[in-house]
């Protein structure tokens, strides 16, 4: 095909990687099938298209002995690797008189928040219990990937009288993978199974508050390291 120049490959390719990086900010590798029918005539598809994520290693952090005192959320059940050190911002579920009946309003709500922070082009750290993104109302909040696409990590948190199997990013892997975004599992009812300082979230002061979900601003970034080997995972109160 290069070779007799029987379709334009390098002249398509470059024009898509060029759209690509375009309309996603960053560049971009994809998955290609070309169809050729007959001597003048061919088909290219595009199969797939993500962005090239690119993620600072965590280097000469021991994370396992990492004072808890000075984190907000760290998990044993990570996913993800690197570091972030621009996100401000958590949104989280509140957890007193949870009910798992309220979690459609929840989405809901939860997505009218991510619309604010797709306008401002900022990303957050999103908390609440149960899978994200269930079909089933009942096991976790049912947001689609839009909903909540601002959000550079996602926290699945069990209470003690909600303990879900966790999904541990099942839904949104494809998402979580090609974007970048870390993925925590913790289970603070259970002891050395994570730890969640709701207690230090609710002592700020609010930018946004319902009955059900609460929105918190720092002024100096949330410090976020994952460690993909061990699958560990922390957020850092601001220094």
């Amino acid at each position: 095909m290069l070779k007799h120049d029987t379709f334009p490959l390098a002249e398509t390719l470059d024009k898509v990687l060029k759209v690509g990086q375009q309309e996603m900010g960053r560049p971009v590798e994809i998955e290609f099938a070309v169809n050729i029918k007959a001597q003048q005539e061919a088909e290219f598809f595009v199969l797939q298209i993500r962005p090239i994520v690119d993620s600072k290693e965590v280097v000469n952090e021991d994370l396992e002995n990492i004072d808890r005192s000075g984190t907000i959320l760290y998990s044993h059940n990570a996913l993800g690797n690197g570091i972030s050190t621009d996100v401000y911002d958590v949104v989280y579920v509140k957890t007193k008189n949870f009910s798992a009946a309220n979690n459609p309003a929840i989405a809901r709500e939860i997505e009218k928040v991510n619309h604010r922070f797709i306008e401002a082009d900022k990303n957050y750290v999103l908390i609440g219990p149960g899978r994200w993104g269930s079909s089933d109302p009942w096991l976790g909040i049912p947001v689609k990937w839009a909903h909540i696409c601002q959000a550079r990590i996602i926290v699945e948190s069990g209470l003690e009288n909600y303990r879900i199997e966790p999904s541990q990013g099942t839904h949104f892997f494809q998402n979580l993978t090609s974007f970048g975004v870390g993925y925590f599992t913790i289970n603070s009812c259970i002891q050395n199974d994570g730890f969640f300082d709701e207690d230090f979230l609710d002592s700020q002061p609010a930018v946004y508050e319902t009955g059900f979900i609460r929105h918190v601003r720092f002024d100096q970034p949330l410090p976020i390291k994952i460690s993909g080997k061990k699958k560990i995972g922390v957020v850092m109160k601001p220094e």
